[in-house]
């Protein structure tokens, strides 16, 4: 049988101790890791002008003086000569590149502009940028796109079968693709939940290719959420005898998934014989058994009761009781409905000198003369990191300590973002033959 490692407390305490003109100063500072499950520490002996591979963090497993990088939570390396120094080389995962990734598509880096205008596709537009980088390319493709507002009126639809509550839901039907939008449905005449409505519709992504004259559809089962019919008689698949008739209401009924809807149970001529819903509930499913047993029953006021009362939730056939919202076909589309946008954006030369955070820009009068400019930021997503790795490399001298709590690094230029880790760390004995001591820490929370 495996064993488990139980996670601990980690507790990294550091003293600052010293005296100047007879004044002493001390300072402390307790750093405390939650659910450690792993600590190494070892001495290795460095012989003089020589290289040593200390720690490799880029592993998927662990193993020897190997740690998966997502979780190190603390690591310290240690000069233990008195005399001879050392140095410590910290080497990133991945090489930073100032090029663009070629066949990167840009559209999730969108920050403004390019709407109206001329519905095309754009090859080889040239770019400014907010950085210092030069001769990046992009091909922007423009369509016809639906507007986020203002939002599409409906026909007052009442039906028992959604559910009140807020719904974003896919949009079929029309010539374009991606569409979905926001629906909520509220309480019907009389604030009756009974008979949910809803009245309109905002589009929550615009999708492309659509036309004034499309017809767009709510698809059935969007607007419900496992909710019960009202009024609906359930499936009985076992009927107790009860020697007491009478009427229960407002009995809960709980499955493995559904909670929040009531019955209605009536017995009559020594037999339970119908159970109603009251109240619609959520999350149910399509033929779940329920069961109200037998002492149950018999506390709610039926007498003697013989055995459990068993029925199932159906969705379609007799006795259905899960309710599937209606389909709903929109107005047709008009033109205030619609505008052109940009939908797609891809890299097409990378050029050089680029950095995650710059913005690209390509002239309004190069895509159809829209609005504004387009403009998109890159991120790291944008580029290859496929040039020499980065790496650092601190002086610790004798009886010092390096440590670190995170392997996230950002390479040898910081743009506010860690989108690399330490890869490994090698030390060199720089005067003579150094032993180092080290310690990692791992827990399996992600630092990065």
């Amino acid at each position: 049988m495996a064993s488990t490692l139980t996670p601990s407390e980690f507790k990294v305490f550091i003293k600052e101790d010293h005296v100047i003109n007879g004044i002493r100063t001390v300072n402390e500072n307790l750093y405390r890791i939650p659910n450690v499950t792993n600590y190494d520490r070892r001495i290795v002996t460095v012989p003089a002008d020589t290289n040593v591979d200390l720690i490799n963090t880029n592993g998927p497993i662990p193993g020897p003086a190997l740690f998966p990088s997502y979780s190190i939570a603390y690591g310290r390396i240690t000069n233990m000569d008195d005399t001879n120094r050392l140095a410590v080389t910290f080497t990133s995962s991945n090489g930073e590149s100032e090029t663009g990734n070629a066949g990167s598509d840009l559209s999730g880096s969108y920050t403004g502009g390019g709407t109206g205008g001329t519905a095309a596709t754009y090859s080889n537009l040239p770019t400014t940028t907010s950085g210092n980088g030069l001769g990046m390319t992009l091909q922007v493709i423009t369509d016809e796109t639906l507007k986020f507002s203002p939002v599409i009126t409906l026909t007052p639809i009442a039906t028992t079968l959604a559910a009140i509550g807020t719904y974003i839901t896919p949009l079929t039907g029309g010539t374009g693709t991606g569409a979905t939008g926001s629906v909520t449905v509220v309480a019907g005449a009389g604030n009756d939940a009974s008979i949910p409505t809803y009245t309109q519709l905002e589009f929550v992504t615009s999708g492309s290719g659509y036309t004034a004259g499309n017809q767009l559809v709510i698809p059935a089962g969007a607007l419900s959420n496992g909710n019960l019919i009202k009024g609906n008689t359930l499936n009985l698949t076992q009927i107790p005898t009860a020697t007491t008739a009478t009427t229960v209401s407002n009995i809960p009924i709980i499955t493995t998934t559904g909670q929040g809807a009531t019955i209605q149970v009536i017995s009559t001529g020594g037999l339970v014989t119908t159970v109603t819903v009251e109240s619609v509930g959520k999350e149910y499913q399509a033929d779940q058994e329920v069961t109200i047993t037998r002492s149950t029953l018999e506390g709610l006021g039926f007498g003697t009761v013989n055995e459990d009362l068993k029925f199932t939730i159906r969705s379609t056939g007799g006795a259905t009781a899960l309710a599937t919202s209606i389909a709903n076909t929109l107005p047709a589309l008009v033109a205030g409905n619609l505008e052109v946008r940009p939908v797609e954006a891809t890299i097409q030369t990378g050029g050089n000198g680029y950095g995650v955070g710059d913005t690209l820009t390509v002239a309004k009068a190069l895509i159809g003369n829209p609005t504004t400019d387009l403009s998109y930021t890159l991120s790291t997503n944008d580029f290859s990191l496929t040039g020499t790795k980065s790496y650092w490399t601190m002086e610790c001298l004798p009886t010092a300590s390096i440590m670190f709590s995170s392997p996230n690094c950002s390479g040898s230029k910081f743009n506010g973002l860690f989108e690399q880790d330490i890869e490994s760390i090698s030390v060199y004995a720089l005067t003579g033959s150094v032993d180092v001591e080290y310690v990692l820490v791992n827990a399996p929370i992600a630092t990065n």
